[in-house]
């Protein structure tokens, strides 16, 4: 069996000949394996090739292993130094967590982008896939950054402001999966405050006011515009087209003091778009994403939820040393 590492093979049929898909692909090459070995036998492709395809191109796609949910956790553990989680999702293993979004589409966002340490890495893995709908959308923030006017290039360099009411539960959770603490309902306000003071940064900052609920509300400071992991090229990749799925929808303010208002959101959107790739998945499919240059979203669903089943695992730094 041929196995390859497809970087833009996508697949839609009408996007075949699009000039976004790129005619370079990694071949590699595995023996046949039946799916019942799959797991035990399968053979995980090596990390630099991944690394290869992620700083050309910030993404790729695997089809054509017999994956399953312990193999694709067992990648992303060789991909990654470090495993991160978002609390608000349902664990599927100690690696990878449920996509449960319903059914909706979904703007285009970096994975985490809200908080202060987004993953560098993220892997999707479809189970089972949706036969209608549910394309998962790719866009290069490289590619939207060299598209964006000189004044929206100095408009989204300087740190936005991201504001947002967290209730008590959620960020005594976020703290706690950030620290490897097991008692997230013992996390206080002076444990987050030394988890704000660990994580600030000359380009990140933020702070709590606290409610009297118990909830914070919580206020990131960090550029629209940044470093992707392997390339160092700038790349419009943030979360302002994105979902608040689990969380309140978040408030933007620019460096100027202005509110992101609908008009910018919509003028963002065209332009995303033009960059934006589909993903038609199939079973067994892998894509491993470049967070800090590829953003993501989603069609709208149009089969029942029961119907799709896709995992997302999550990291932070990379083994540059796994061959």
């Amino acid at each position: 069996m041929q196995t390859t590492l497809m970087p833009n093979d996508l697949i839609e049929n009408d996007l075949i000949q699009s000039n976004l898909i790129k005619s370079d692909v990694i071949e590699l090459h595995t023996p046949e394996i039946l799916p019942a070995q799959a797991s035990t036998s399968v053979s995980l492709p090596r990390t630099a090739d991944i690394l290869t395809d992620l700083k050309t191109h910030g993404w790729t796609l695997l089809r054509g292993y017999q994956y399953d949910v312990e193999t694709f956790s067992q990648l992303m553990s060789q991909l990654c130094q470090t495993l991160t989680y978002d609390p608000a999702r349902q664990n599927i293993t100690s690696e990878a967590q449920k996509v449960d979004a319903g059914k909706h589409a979904i703007g285009l966002h970096i994975e985490n982008g809200n908080t202060p340490m987004p993953p560098d890495v993220i892997a999707f893995f479809s189970e089972l896939s949706a036969k209608k709908g549910s394309q998962t959308t790719i866009c290069d923030g490289h590619a939207v950054y060299q598209a964006l006017s000189p004044e929206l290039k100095a408009t989204f360099s300087q740190p936005m402001q991201i504001s947002r009411y967290l209730p008590q539960a959620i960020w005594q959770n976020y703290v706690a999966t950030a620290t490897g603490r097991a008692d997230a309902d013992q996390i206080s306000l002076d444990d987050l405050d030394t988890f704000i003071t660990a994580t600030t940064s000359k380009t990140l900052t933020h702070h709590v006011e606290p409610q009297t609920d118990g909830g914070v509300r919580y206020v990131l400071q960090i550029p629209a515009i940044r470093e992707d992991n392997l390339s160092s090229q700038l790349a419009f990749a943030n979360t302002l087209l994105g979902p608040s799925f689990n969380y309140e929808k978040p408030e933007f303010i620019l460096a100027n003091g202005q509110h992101v208002d609908d008009a910018l959101i919509d003028e963002l959107t065209q332009l995303c778009e033009k960059h934006t790739q589909d993903i038609a998945w199939q079973n067994g499919d892998v894509v491993i994403l470049d967070n800090k240059r590829i953003m993501h979203g989603r069609r709208q669903i149009d089969v029942p939820l029961t119907e799709r089943k896709l995992y997302i695992a999550m990291g932070l730094g990379i083994n540059y040393s796994n061959d």
